[in-house]
């Protein structure tokens, strides 16, 4: 009867330990204000930026620098649609991470930053992101944020050619597979990048990183 019941516990403890990014956003949420949050940039920053100008919520780009954003364009964009008599909602950048595994690990700094600095951790994350892409990159980022008390909200940004199609995905394999980089992030503090050693290169170098 031990041995079961052992089993049972340690088993349990690991089903916790795993959906605790999910849990502890739902039972102790951090306090703060909503942040946008967009991995890389182009039109998903475009997007984020229209939004602002609606919400006033500050933007955070998690971003590549050879990605050259945000943009001098968007820049101006952010401070003239708004047209606001104050300085505009804050858009910062974070040159970190080469795909979206990293790019979540990078949140996760963000958010420890903001905690040992004492700043109000946000209790919503709105990620902007492609239709496509947002599963995985939803999963990834709450695994990555959950244990400060943040919940994502996924914001999908659609393309006009396929806005009369399903903009709702089901999860696929690249989307399990980050999520288990996260988990592994949290156990280990690694994604698992060096399993794929080759891969990894060649998005940094392309990341200029």
């Amino acid at each position: 009867m031990k041995r079961p019941l052992l089993a049972g516990v340690v088993l349990s403890v690991a089903l916790l330990w795993l959906a605790w990014p999910w849990l502890r956003p739902r039972l102790w949420p951090a306090q703060g204000a909503a942040w946008l949050v967009v991995l890389d940039g182009y039109h998903r920053l475009d997007a984020a930026i229209a939004r602002q100008d609606l919400t006033g919520e500050p933007i955070l780009l998690i971003t590549c620098p050879a990605t050259g954003q945000p943009t001098t364009a968007q820049r101006l964009r952010q401070r003239v649609v708004s047209q606001r008599l104050v300085p505009p909602p804050p858009l910062v950048v974070v040159d970190q991470g080469f795909d979206t595994a990293t790019q979540a690990t990078a949140l996760a700094q963000w958010l420890q930053d903001r905690q040992r600095l004492g700043q109000a951790i946000p209790r919503q994350l709105h990620l902007v992101s492609d239709s496509h892409h947002f599963p995985r990159a939803r999963w990834a980022a709450q695994i990555a944020a959950g244990g400060y008390g943040s919940a994502l909200l996924a914001l999908p940004v659609v393309p006009l050619a396929k806005a009369s199609g399903s903009n709702t995905p089901s999860p696929d394999w690249p989307s399990w597979r980050d999520a288990l980089r996260l988990q592994l992030w949290r156990a280990t503090g690694s994604t698992g990048a060096w399993l794929a050693p080759e891969l990894a290169a060649r998005k940094r170098a392309a990341c200029g990183l």
